[in-house]
């Protein structure tokens, strides 16, 4: 089950505070996902409670427009996978640009990242993904291949 934080819970306050924090985020509730279930239940529970849901996996992106909404952190969403011979990487919806540009690295592999390496994949990709590497490669968003939950393959 997700985990829910409330107003007035222990947690909440720092939950809800994006990396900007001149951006004040006064949220119904926050779910922190760690697996795709944990998501599904969040906007599940979201729908039954008449709310609409923001995915902020690490606060960046942050509006402050978010009145009747459930914040969902998928920082949890950890899974990082490099697949050297492919020279393709799978991320979870938590992970940060820094962390796979450390694992690649180590293979002598890099990828389409912005210039912060604490901004998410995720996050980054669906901005479009412009980067240091656009005129040689494009945008970052142009190298996705499928979404993945973070199941292996063969369990979709």
């Amino acid at each position: 089950m997700v985990n829910l934080l409330l107003p007035g819970d222990a947690g909440f306050e720092q939950a809800t505070r994006p990396w900007n924090l001149a951006v004040d985020q006064p949220v119904s509730a926050v779910a922190e996902a760690h697996d795709a279930d944990d998501v599904a239940d969040a906007v599940k529970l979201a729908r039954k409670q008449g709310l609409a849901v923001a995915a902020q996996p690490s606060g960046h992106g942050a509006s402050g427009d978010v009145d009747g909404v459930l914040l969902l952190r998928t920082r949890g969403l950890s899974t990082l996978e490099i697949d050297v011979p492919a020279r393709t990487a799978r991320a979870g919806a938590g992970v940060a640009w820094g962390e796979v540009q450390a694992a690649a690295g180590a293979h002598g592999l890099t990828g389409l990242p912005g210039s912060s390496p604490v901004v998410t994949v995720t996050g980054y990709t669906l901005g479009g993904g412009l980067s240091w590497f656009s005129r040689a490669h494009g945008w970052a968003s142009s190298s996705v291949r499928s979404s993945w939950t973070g199941s292996h393959p063969s369990t979709r």
